[in-house]
């Protein structure tokens, strides 16, 4: 296959593999890299390379005749079914011919103890090498941008009857997506293709995986219990991937109050307030974790009745409203509470301006449908309030560093609307976009306060300002509840 303009752009292809072989496997979570260690070459380095092989003695690969050690990637690969598949230790060894620097082998070599053989999720042979064959020179001379050739070849385990000439077997299969995924990257890299979207900014990707596993298997029967005429797959392993998050986010921002239990280490001191909670599943989820809080909607929900007392309990059906003159309640929002709009509607843009006016409150809002304070969203609107300026200019740079240089669709327009609202509520918004299977996934969070701007006093401005422009109307449910 021609693919591979250079050996320093298939390094860079296969690395990034080794680094994240979710790419080329839907069975694989991630890889967690144990050691990355460099060679000088030398004479020596033959004997370095044998070592490296002979570490798995029973899955015996070969060496390579006249290639010498420069890097080895040891790594961890996480399956994602833990209950069926273990974990595997593999070595991947990068090799360079001698007196040839751009000839490049890539041998991957599993790390098996006796009587073990290889998971599910990985090829049953020995060994598997990426082999980078440069253009020959007379190529070169012709083809300034002549391409290079990458090798897939793999030596079979011993007793192993998998052929990879059987284009129908699974190992055919497993070696052309290996093959197409490496060529479909380097041709992004010679495209200058960059990475536009950044993950895993607020919580690190391997602690939410990790608890993300033991929440899913713990919760996944709700799927069988949904009582909702909406998707029961999406809505709870959303709500499962939400309450991960929040658990891990809240023990980032708050102190432990029992140190002998760790999982419930880091509540808000005032407790969770779900606005516009639905059908309760993420209030009942935290709440079975052990973490207080209550979920409020305009209506109660089917599911409700279904769920265990104590959660029945604390979730309510009334109308906020914050144009009542007593609003916030502090019955409701105590001090230090931590606030939730999953996609809350019209309750969006009010969770920032609620959560300054309530002593060291934090909020995290994932916004679906557009509104403003007292109106649908546009964002070409010469009446939207309030005018932001300053405020939204800098969230338009800090959203094009997560989202790139694209073109301004509606949604990306009102999340920068929202993180300058945010700003100037007085907290430094964050933005991250969510592990949970929706479009709507990114979630802004206010949990720090800019010391320089008077946040409450700026809501107090957007409630008199608002109950001014009489265009604000709740919407109506069961009562209401200042």
């Amino acid at each position: 296959m021609r693919v591979f303009r250079s050996n320093h752009k298939f390094e860079r292809v296969i690395t990034n593999l080794i680094r994240h072989p979710e790419l080329t496997s839907g069975l694989i979570l991630r890889a967690d890299i144990l050691s990355d260690d460099t060679f000088e070459l030398s004479d020596e380095q033959s004997h370095e390379t044998e070592s490296i092989i002979q570490e798995n003695p029973r899955h015996m690969a070969p060496l390579v005749p006249g290639y010498e050690l420069f890097r080895r990637i040891r790594r961890r690969l996480v399956p994602k079914v833990p209950r069926r598949d273990p974990e595997l230790e593999q070595d991947c060894s990068l090799l360079q011919r001698s007196g040839r620097p751009d000839d490049v082998v890539v041998l991957m070599v599993p790390l098996l103890k006796d009587g073990e053989r290889v998971p599910h999720y990985h090829p049953d042979v020995a060994a598997i090498a990426f082999r980078y064959i440069p253009a020959s020179d007379n190529e070169s001379a012709e083809k300034l941008d002549a391409e290079g050739r990458l090798r897939l070849e793999i030596i079979a385990s011993l007793g192993s009857e998998n052929t990879a000439l059987d284009t129908d077997s699974r190992l055919f299969k497993t070696c052309k997506v290996l093959l197409t995924t490496a060529a479909k990257h380097s041709q992004g890299l010679h495209n200058g293709y960059a990475k536009r979207m950044h993950h895993d900014t607020v919580v690190p990707r391997e602690i939410y995986q990790d608890l993300y596993q033991i929440m899913k298997e713990k919760y996944k029967h709700l799927k069988n219990e949904w009582a909702e005429s909406t998707d029961p797959t999406k809505n709870v392993f959303e709500d499962i991937a939400i309450a991960t998050f929040l658990i891990l986010l809240w023990k980032d921002i708050y102190e432990a109050r029992e140190s002998n239990e760790e999982r419930r280490c880091g509540q808000p001191p005032g407790g969770f307030i779900d606005m516009g909670c639905g059908a309760g599943l993420l209030v009942h989820i935290l709440r079975s974790e052990g973490y207080e809080g209550i979920g409020i909607d305009v209506r109660a929900r089917k599911s409700w009745k279904y769920y265990p007392e104590q959660t029945q309990k604390h979730l309510f059906a009334f109308t906020l409203d914050p144009l009542e003159p007593t609003f916030p309640s502090s019955d409701i929002f105590k001090p230090g509470c931590f606030l939730i709009g999953n996609h809350a509607d019209e309750l969006s843009p009010w969770l920032p301006v609620i959560a300054s006016l309530v002593e060291n409150a934090a909020y995290m809002s994932i916004p679906c449908c557009s509104w403003a304070l007292d109106s649908r969203f546009y964002r070409s609107d010469p009446q939207l309030y309030p005018p932001l300026g300053a405020s939204l200019m800098e969230a338009e740079s800090q959203l094009e560093n997560r989202f790139g240089p694209s073109r301004v669709s509606v949604y990306r327009a009102y999340l920068c609307w929202l993180m300058a609202l945010s700003k100037e509520c007085g907290f430094e918004s964050e933005i991250e976009a969510l592990r949970i299977p929706s479009t709507r996934n990114w979630a802004i969070i206010g949990r720090n306060k800019i010391g320089s701007v008077d946040g409450r006093e700026k809501a107090k401005e957007i409630l008199a300002v608002v109950g001014e422009r009489k265009l604000f109307k709740a919407r109506e449910g069961t009562s209401s509840h200042s």
